[in-house]
Formats: structure tokens, C-alpha cells, sequence
């Protein structure tokens, strides 16, 4: 079947992207798996290798999706649009909540794969993803196999996802988008994501709430969280409301205690407004105050989400 010439279909909206990829084998071989499977929307991001005759001879008759395979610089540029992006990783880690099995995973996509593109990233062949690769995603795929070996080749790893994708949606047909007469229903792009995000973190920084010795640690958590909650465009932006103020709340308080007028258009501090009194949180005696939160211990150099063989395989 000739991609060009297929019906629409709600596999359209998924797009592979592998992120620095080290063997042209690889990405010739990914691509047939792709073809096998309806997959048509292949990214490749800073390839370790050149898409040439290798590339082409493994891909055999999928040739088409190699030669329209978008070749590009970062993650952002690869995910651009998406409502939804997925890692994958043969084990659990910190960086990797929520983490799901590859059915588990199905569920998630099916909720938002008929609002927008859907992006799965595949890592590198000897170490996989990265903790700043896994930093774009909102989630983590496993491929559960035999605990004694667990590495797959890259492009096994791809037909394995693809197959249970074909599976899944292969036989449903192209839909209008969810609640198109109300967008604040939809996912949000992963762009309206990372405003939100840094948004929260220059607040919570701002608030000395991070800890300065790890602060990505503490905030991966609370991404993790709000990732799990599946916020729609709403609560997103209730979210953004909810830090905007704060932000200029605490922009307020600082020129307060610096004995700085109130900018203009802005009203004066309340005179009775400060710190909560000592020994209390937001009207917790100390009795009854919540243990403090503990940050994790900062990663040790790099932290791979898993490992993927080099060998190409066919």
C-alpha cells in the first residue's frame, strides 16, 4: 500500500521521532516497520548517521516514508503541535512517571489521538533517552520482556509499538475533533505546556518553594502529577491564572518590604499583609504542620531511560 494513496485514518496523528539515532540500518529498518503498520509521519532528530544507500536498502519498499522522514536539530522542533508526547523505556525511574506498559500507553493515546498529533520518541541505540530527552515527554512507555535481557534494537522497539498501534486504531477512520465548538475541552499542545511549566517554576523558585540544591528533581515530581491528570486546555489555564497572580503578588510584597511604591495602576500593599506568623503554614499550628517534602538526590551524571542494541537486525 502506498502511503500517499491510503485513507485517512487516525493513525495519521502519530508521528515517530527518534532522537539521535547512530545507525543508518536503524532508520531504514524503522521505516519498513513503519510501513508495515500504517505509520506514515517519521522525525529524526540530529541523526549520528547519513539516511544513505544503507538506509535505503533496509527500508526496501518503504523508501517513501525515508525519503519524506523530517530530518531536524532538537526535540521541540520534532514534537511541535503535538497534544500528547510519549518516551519509551525498558525500566522505571524517576525521570519516567507516569510510567506504562505498552497497553497502558494505548489508553493514554486514545484519549487525545483525535485532537492532534501524538509524538512517541525512541532513544539512542546504546542508551536510550536521557533524563532532558524524558524532560519533553509526559510519559514513558515500557516494552515489558524476559528480565534477563532486556535490550531491544531500535527498530524491533519501533515495530513492537506499531504493531500494537495498528492494532488499536488501524481500522478506525479519520475523526472530527473532540469538543471543536469548545477548545478549552481539548488537550493542550505541548507548547502551551511549557509555558505553564516555566511559568510554575519561576514562581516556585521566586517562592523559594524548589530546593536550591536540586529543583529539578522536586519539579519533575509536579510535573509528573499534572501529567497524570490529563488537564485539559481549562486547567491549564486556571493553573496559569492561579501563578500569574502569585507571581505578581510576590512582585508586590518585595517592593512593599523594600519601601518602594506601588507601581502604577497597582493598589497599595494591605498594611496587615507579610510572612505567615512564625511556627505557622497557612494556618497550621505546628502540630499538625505537614513534613517538610524531600527532593530527590541529584542524578549522577547522565541517567538513560534504557538501552537499545546497535545492531540493526532486519
Amino acid at each position: 500500500m502506498n502511503p500517499s494513496n491510503a485513507s485517512p485514518s487516525l493513525l495519521d496523528n502519530i508521528r515517530i521521532v527518534l532522537v539521535e539515532p547512530q545507525g543508518a540500518l536503524n532508520v531504514g529498518s524503522t521505516c519498513r516497520a513503519m510501513k508495515n503498520f500504517g505509520l506514515r509521519h517519521l522525525y529524526v532528530v540530529r541523526p549520528g548517521c547519513e539516511l544513505d544507500l544503507d538506509a535505503v536498502k533496509m527500508a526496501l519498499h518503504a523508501k517513501d516514508l525515508l525519503q519524506s522522514a523530517r530530518v531536524v536539530q532538537t526535540i521541540p522542533e520534532a514534537i511541535a503541535g503535538s497534544v500528547l508526547v510519549l518516551g519509551t523505556a525498558n525500566r522505571r525511574g524517576e525521570y519516567h512517571e507516569p510510567n506504562m506498559t505498552v497497553r497502558e500507553g494505548l489508553e493514554r493515546i486514545r484519549r487525545d489521538l483525535a485532537a492532534g498529533p501524538v509524538s512517541i520518541l525512541f532513544g539512542r541505540e546504546e542508551w536510550g533517552l536521557t533524563k532532558e530527552d524524558l524532560a519533553f515527554t509526559q510519559g514513558t512507555i515500557r516494552i515489558v520482556t524476559h528480565p534477563q535481557f532486556t535490550s531491544l534494537n531500535l527498530a524491533q522497539a519501533v515495530l513492537l509499538i506499531a504493531y500494537e498501534l495498528y492494532q488499536a486504531f488501524g481500522d478506525l477512520p479519520a475523526s472530527p475533533k473532540p469538543h471543536a465548538d469548545n477548545p478549552f475541552e481539548q488537550p493542550p499542545t505541548v507548547e502551551e505546556l511549557d509555558r505553564l511549566y516555566k511559568h510554575m517554576f519561576s514562581v516556585l523558585t521566586m517562592c523559594e518553594f524548589l530546593p536550591r540544591t536540586n529543583p529539578d528533581g522536586l519539579f519533575q515530581i509536579i510535573r509528573a502529577f499534572i501529567s497524570r491528570a490529563q488537564a485539559r486546555r481549562r486547567e491549564v489555564n486556571i493553573l496559569m491564572g492561579v501563578f500569574s497572580n502569585v507571581d505578581g503578588f510576590m512582585k508586590k510584597y518585595v517592593r512593599h518590604r523594600a519601601g518602594k511604591p506601588p507601581a502604577p495602576g497597582e493598589a497599595p500593599f494591605p498594611p496587615s499583609a507579610g510572612r505567615p506568623a512564625a511556627g505557622r503554614m497557612g494556618g497550621l499550628t505546628p502540630d499538625d504542620e505537614p513534613p517538610p517534602a524531600r527532593s530527590p538526590s541529584p542524578a549522577a551524571g547522565r541517567s538513560p531511560a534504557g538501552s537499545l542494541d546497535p545492531e540493526p537486525g532486519v
